[in-house]
C-alpha cells in the first residue's frame, strides 16, 4: 500500500494495464466471430432456391412449356384465311396463307380454286394433340369454323413453336384437316318433383315487385332500382343492362317454397326468409323486334315487404332431351366437305300463399 500521494509499485500497473488488453482483444474476437456467423446466414439465406415440378407432377395437372392459347390463336387467324376464299381474290388469299406455312404446305388450303366462301368466326376447340415429329414444340390445334352462310366445321391445324419461353417463331407446319363436330349427347331430364311453387306469391311478385324492378334494372336507373333492392343486394341486382334492352314484359314467374316451409297449405315467411325465384322476360331490343329471357332471382322478405337480393341470368330446361331429329351425329347442316352453293369447301385430305301443382314448366309463346 503506498503512502498518501506516493506511487504504486510498476508490477502492478503493468499487470493492470494487461487485464484491460486481454479483456479489449477478447471482446473483439467474440465480435468478429459473431459478425462471421452473421454473414454466413445471411448469405445463406439470400441465395435464390427454385422450385419445380418434375414430370409426374406436370402430368398430373396437365401442365406443358408448350404456349397452347398463342399456338391456338394463330391457328385461328390461319382458318379465318383458309376458309375465306373466292376467283377475285385467289392470288391475294395465297399471299396471306404463305405468311403463316412453311415451304410445303398447300398453298391454297386446299381450294380448288372455285366457288365463294367467307369465314365469320373461329375458335379453338380445345384440342391440342402433340406433333410427334416436333415433340414438344408441335401441336396439332383444333379450330371451328363458322362461315357466313351458317356453315360449321372443325379444321385441324398442325403449328410449329420454335420459341416455347416467348411463343415467337410460330408456322402452320402441315396441311389442315376437316374433321365432324364432336358428337352431341341428350340432356338428362331434371326431376322437380320436390319443387312447390306458391302461387299467391308469384302473382304477387309478378304484378307488384318485379315490373317495376326491371323497369329500372333494364335502364340501370340506381335511382328507381334502390326501391326493389335489399341493402345487401349483389353487383349484379343493382347494375342493370344500360339501356340494352327497354319495355320489359314479366311473362311468367315462378316463386320456389323453401324446403323448410313445404309439407303446409299455406306459408308465413318470417323476416329475412330468402326465396328462390324463376321469371321470364319479355324485352323490346330497340326496334321492332321482342326477345325473351330467363332469370333466377333471390329475394328477401323484410318488414316493408320483399326486396330482390340477388339476380342471375339462364334458367334450366328440366325436359332434357334434344330438339333436333334425334340423330347423334351433326345435324345436315352441320356436314362438313360442302357448302351452301354446292362447291367444295377447302381442305386437305312477405305475407303467405297457396301450393300449386309440382314440375310446372313456363308456357312458350
Amino acid at each position: 500500500m503506498p503512502r498518501p500521494g506516493g506511487r504504486g509499485s510498476g508490477g502492478g500497473r503493468r499487470t493492470h494495464v494487461a487485464l484491460r488488453a486481454t479483456l479489449l482483444i477478447t471482446t473483439c474476437v467474440f465480435a468478429l466471430g459473431s459478425c462471421g456467423v452473421m454473414g454466413l446466414v445471411i448469405g445463406k439465406s439470400s441465395q435464390t432456391s427454385t422450385a419445380g415440378l418434375d414430370a409426374a407432377d406436370a402430368a398430373k395437372y396437365r401442365l406443358t412449356d408448350f404456349p397452347t392459347q398463342q399456338a391456338a390463336s394463330f391457328a385461328e387467324q390461319y382458318a379465318l384465311v383458309c376458309m375465306t376464299f373466292s376467283p377475285g381474290k385467289a392470288t391475294e388469299r395465297r399471299k396471306d396463307l404463305a405468311r403463316y406455312a412453311s415451304a410445303g404446305v398447300d398453298p391454297d388450303c386446299g381450294w380448288n380454286g372455285e366457288g365463294i366462301s367467307t369465314a365469320v368466326s373461329a375458335t379453338w376447340d380445345g384440342t391440342a394433340e402433340e406433333l410427334p415429329e416436333y415433340g414438344a414444340n408441335g401441336r396439332y390445334i383444333g379450330v371451328e369454323v363458322r362461315t357466313r352462310n351458317g356453315e360449321l366445321t372443325t379444321l385441324t391445324v398442325p403449328v410449329y413453336v420454335k420459341d416455347l419461353k416467348t411463343g415467337e417463331g410460330m408456322r402452320v407446319a402441315g396441311d389442315v384437316g376437316e374433321m365432324p363436330m364432336p358428337a352431341r349427347a341428350d340432356a338428362p331430364e331434371i326431376s322437380k318433383k320436390d319443387e312447390v311453387v306458391d302461387d299467391t306469391l308469384s302473382a304477387q311478385l309478378q304484378h307488384q315487385v318485379l315490373p317495376g324492378y326491371f323497369e329500372a334494372w333494364g335502364k340501370s336507373d340506381s335511382t328507381a332500382m334502390a326501391r326493389f333492392t335489399a341493402p345487401q343486394a349483389t353487383t349484379f341486382a343493382t347494375s342493370g343492362l344500360d339501356g340494352r334492352l327497354s319495355a320489359p314484359k314479366v311473362d311468367t314467374v315462378e316463386a320456389l317454397v323453401p324446403k323448410s316451409l313445404q309439407g303446409t297449405d299455406s306459408y308465413t315467411y318470417k323476416a329475412g326468409q330468402t326465396v328462390e325465384v324463376r321469371a321470364v322476360v319479355e324485352w323490346s331490343d330497340g326496334t321492332s323486334r321482342t326477345m325473351r329471357r330467363a332469370y333466377r332471382l333471390t329475394i328477401v322478405n323484410t318488414a316493408q315487404g320483399w326486396f330482390i337480393q340477388d339476380i342471375r341470368g339462364g334458367m334450366l330446361d328440366a325436359q332434357g332431351g334434344r330438339a333436333d331429329d334425334e340423330r347423334s351425329g351433326p345435324s345436315a347442316d352441320e356436314q362438313p366437305g360442302t357448302e351452301a352453293d354446292g362447291s367444295a369447301s377447302p381442305s386437305a385430305t312477405a305475407g303467405t300463399g297457396t301450393q300449386s301443382s309440382k314440375g310446372r314448366r313456363p308456357k312458350k309463346s
